[in-house]
């Protein structure tokens, strides 16, 4: 059973606020105490007291602010197709992990921007003790223990872009390793289109290690537009999670999944958390149109209000004109129709609707000109 103390980072110098001396050059992370380098290759510091280049926002070729503080730490991810060059950042944390507790991790990433490219594989691994031994090249190879959600490429170069994860300690966890350990046939890359030098790097900036029991995530209903899929779960990796629909079990310890429903569909998901089980429901209600609305050039309308908990008007650009209006439920069924003449620009539709999301089709009787409205019913 997991046992929770009170919320603490157990990262040291987590935001590498704290410097034995301001850096001047590249390859001087160990100047963050008491942050190092696993590997010959050294990882860079920046710091705002410094006058050099390696200072902040102006940080070596690209120009970030820190997200807290002045300064923040920056590494090389891919460095030449084919050289598997890489560079990580350590540090040993304040306590070693307890068997069977969960931690909640984050840290946040944004790229140079001024190279040529961008990846994925920006990760963290936990180990017992340093780690020095080189797979491939110069490659860690170690587990990547905590990435964004499908691991994705991330080529921002203006926000900082926060990888977030849960982690089930085997015990006695005492240090953390952050960069890419992946060799370049198992790297993707983005080409930014930028010719100064072929290599991807990101800034790393606030880490944090927080002993959690209490789940905060949650489980939201969401609407697709038949044909498309849509991403339902909370979406953090290591959160293993079973999901279900009305008839079988769909897949097992994921913390999101992409489904594509024909119809409103309702989907369960149980967690084991902490020794306790949750179980939440997630409702996907299907519209049987393209979220994307269509008016024509001819006849310009808006429903207002919208959302709505009762009655809408239907306002136009013309002052006399006949409608015919029909609203579909999310199966496509018609479920009201009528026909109304506007007068001063604008009528009013009483249709007794419930909740939910509906597609209103509005169609000018003189011209046979049609536009697609999406209605909300909030009561």
């Amino acid at each position: 059973m997991s046992i929770c103390s009170f919320s603490q980072n157990l990262v040291p110098n987590y935001s590498f606020e704290n410097f034995s001396n301001c850096p001047t050059t590249w390859a001087q992370v160990n100047y963050a105490i008491p942050w190092t380098n696993p590997l010959t290759n050294s990882a860079d510091y920046f710091n705002s007291c410094s006058t050099s280049s390696y200072s902040v926002p102006k940080a070596g070729s690209g120009y970030q602010y820190a997200r807290s503080g002045n300064a923040f730490v920056g590494l090389y991810s891919y460095n030449g197709i084919g050289f598997n060059y890489r560079e990580y950042v350590q540090t040993q944390l304040t306590t070693t992990l307890t068997i069977n507790n969960f931690y909640l991790v984050k840290f946040y990433c944004s790229s140079m921007g001024m190279l040529t490219y961008a990846t994925n594989n920006i990760s963290l691994n936990f180990s017992n003790s340093p780690v020095n031994n080189t797979g491939t090249g110069n490659i860690l190879n170690l587990i990547p223990h905590i990435y964004k959600f499908m691991n994705p490429i991330i080529q921002d170069s203006i926000n900082w872009v926060e990888i977030m994860g849960l982690y089930k300690a085997s015990g006695n966890e005492a240090f953390i390793t952050i960069g890419n350990f992946k060799d370049d046939l198992n790297t993707d890359t983005l080409n930014l289109g930028n010719v100064n030098y072929k290599g991807a790097y990101y800034y790393i900036d606030d880490v944090s290690v927080e002993p959690i029991c209490t789940p905060f995530w949650s489980y939201r209903d969401t609407t697709v537009a038949i044909g498309d899929s849509v991403l339902i779960g909370p979406a953090i990796t290591g959160l293993n999670i079973n999901w279900y629909d009305a008839t079988s079990s769909l897949i097992t310890n994921a913390p999101g999944i992409y489904v594509k429903p024909a119809q409103t569909t309702t989907y369960t998901a149980v967690e084991d958390f902490c020794g306790n089980t949750y179980t939440n429901t997630i409702v996907v209600t299907v519209t049987p149109t393209a979220v994307k609305e269509y008016e024509n050039n001819v006849l310009q309308i808006n429903l207002h209000p919208n959302p709505t908990s009762d009655k809408f008007s239907i306002v136009t650009e013309l002052e006399d004109v006949q409608l015919s209006v029909e609203i579909l439920d999310v199966q496509g069924k018609i479920i009201f129709k009528d026909t109304v003449t506007v007068i001063d620009y604008e009528t009013t539709v009483r249709a007794n609707l419930s909740n939910g999301v509906y597609v209103v089709s509005i169609t000018n009787i003189a011209n046979g000109t049609k536009t697609i409205k999406k209605l909300v019913v909030q009561k």
